[in-house]
């Protein structure tokens, strides 16, 4: 929809509102520090062992993949074991499409800031109904996967950078998983859709996982980086932690493991959809233009 100058500044105006509250929410979870702490020597140890170990030990996948996908909700032990035992398991939801677990899938990736699977379940009506399988992903440290005491999604962007990457770390291997579990169940094609963290995910796993159909990536985080420090919104978290010694050129060095901007795709560009907004300052049009 187009519209004159002042509306394009009044959305402008709403858009910078919604990430600089997105970005307080994040720098209040980083205050309240209960996703632990690590000094910046901690960080460069864990940068220089990935980076030399490189992408395909970062995300690599398990030679044995859990069979049994079928309707409804189901569990199965993560690949990516960390210190708080309810992220150790990775949580689904599916929906079979016309065909049963033979019918082309999509598995969904939800945002930092979702509340709940029930939009989902909604455009998984969708997709059931154009004869696709639906699959709902928990990301890290959300909704069944929240530890006790934290608020859902707090301790991916609590302030702990190396959790951070290994919750990234752990989503993507996860989600590779969960395509070649769909595969071994008869789907016939398997996409992605993710949204804001779900398409940061999402992008990354089309960039290591081969033969998947397609990508639906809205509003996907392509740089990290440019989200914290270029942003309006992200002054409270990038002041945390240039104060503890994380700047900005420390934290760009782990960039091309974890930014999709980084990668390679494993498909052809013309089966990805791109969706990003005129004014978002966290996922910039131009940006989203280079990925």
């Amino acid at each position: 929809m187009e519209g004159g100058p002042m509306i394009g500044r009044l959305h402008g105006l709403q858009s910078r509102a919604v990430d600089s509250a997105a970005f307080f929410g994040i720098g209040l979870w980083q205050l309240l520090g209960r996703a632990g702490r690590h000094s910046p020597q901690d960080w460069d140890d864990y940068v220089r062992n990935w980076l030399t170990r490189g992408g395909e030990e970062f995300y690599r996948v398990p030679d044995k993949i859990p069979e049994g996908l079928n309707e409804g909700r189901m569990s199965f032990a993560s690949p990516v074991v960390g210190d708080r035992e309810e992220n150790n398991r990775f949580h689904l939801r599916v929906w079979p499409g016309t065909k049963g677990m033979k019918s082309p899938a999509m598995v969904m990736l939800h945002s930092l800031f979702s509340a709940s699977d029930v939009g989902y379940a909604h455009w998984a009506s969708v997709l059931n109904r154009l004869g696709w399988t639906a699959v709902f992903y928990d990301l890290p440290y959300h909704f069944r996967r929240r530890p006790k005491g934290t608020w859902s999604g707090e301790l991916v962007f609590g302030g702990n950078l190396i959790r951070s990457a290994e919750a990234i770390r752990q989503a993507v291997t996860e989600v590779r998983m969960v395509t070649r579990m769909l595969k071994g169940a008869g789907a016939s094609e398997v996409g992605l859709w993710g949204m804001s963290l779900g398409g940061w995910v999402a992008g990354l796993t089309l960039c290591h996982e081969p033969d998947l159909a397609c990508g639906w990536l809205v509003q996907p985080i392509p740089d990290v980086a440019t989200a914290i420090w270029d942003s309006e919104g992200g002054w409270v978290l990038r002041r945390q932690m240039e104060e503890r010694g994380l700047d900005r050129e420390r934290v760009e060095k782990l960039l091309p493991l974890v930014c999709p901007s980084h990668g390679k795709l494993q498909l052809s560009s013309k089966r990805v959809l791109v969706v990003g907004g005129a004014h978002d300052s966290v996922a910039p049009p131009s940006k989203l233009r280079a990925l």
